[in-house]
């Protein structure tokens, strides 16, 4: 649960964050189910799989963000049908990418409570295999 997720990370650092932060449930083929105020930022974790994705992605990242909004994505460096051209076209598509980073260690970690190996293996089986970078666009200047 998405909500529960920022409830809980929300208090980190000594701020409460979390009645800022939104999560929604949206079609990205309708947008009336959009939110109808423009937002700062969305998160995106590893949304492509097949280069068709791609218009609607763009459409549904750019639909979403407001004039000075940022798009923050993780995906693995490769195997993604279709990542190079979202990039691509995120570049050209009046964003810069203002970080294009590999993930830390830390964001392959086991994160199962219960810390169990086995259990991380069969459900996160890429984690220990797979090198994530994470891509930082920005409408303008992010810093």
């Amino acid at each position: 649960n998405l909500r529960h997720d920022i409830d809980i990370n929300g208090k980190q650092g000594g701020e409460n964050w979390s009645t800022r932060v939104t999560a929604a449930s949206i079609d990205w083929g309708d947008e009336s189910t959009w939110p109808a105020d423009k937002v700062d930022v969305v998160i995106g974790s590893d949304l492509i799989y097949q280069s068709s994705i791609v218009p609607l992605l763009r459409k549904v990242v750019t639909g979403l963000l407001g004039k000075q909004g940022t798009f923050l994505y993780v995906a693995p460096d490769t195997g993604r049908d279709g990542l190079p051209e979202f990039i691509a076209v995120m570049k050209g598509e009046g964003f810069h990418c203002e970080e294009e980073i590999i993930a830390p260690p830390s964001y392959c970690a086991n994160p199962l409570k219960s810390g169990d190996e086995e259990d991380c293996f069969l459900h996160f089986h890429e984690l220990a295999s797979t090198t994530y970078i994470l891509y930082t666009f920005c409408r303008s200047s992010c810093r």
